[in-house]
């Protein structure tokens, strides 16, 4: 099953564009850690976005390895 496209929310594209601004070519995993929280501090998930992610998972297949 293919997942479904969801057009991102209002504080996705506000999430998005702030971290392409403070992301860099280079950045340690530390510091792409440290922008990831530091911008989910400010623009925290939504309701909205939980149910979407829930969603998507309920969809994905179980399987064995």
């Amino acid at each position: 099953m293919k997942p479904q496209s969801v057009p991102p929310t209002e504080i996705e594209e506000k999430r998005t564009a702030w971290f392409k601004q403070r992301a860099k070519p280079g950045m340690t995993m530390n510091d792409f850690s440290r922008l990831n929280e530091e911008v989910y501090g400010l623009f925290p998930t939504t309701a909205e976005e939980r149910h979407q992610k829930f969603e998507r998972l309920k969809d994905i297949p179980e399987f064995v390895l």
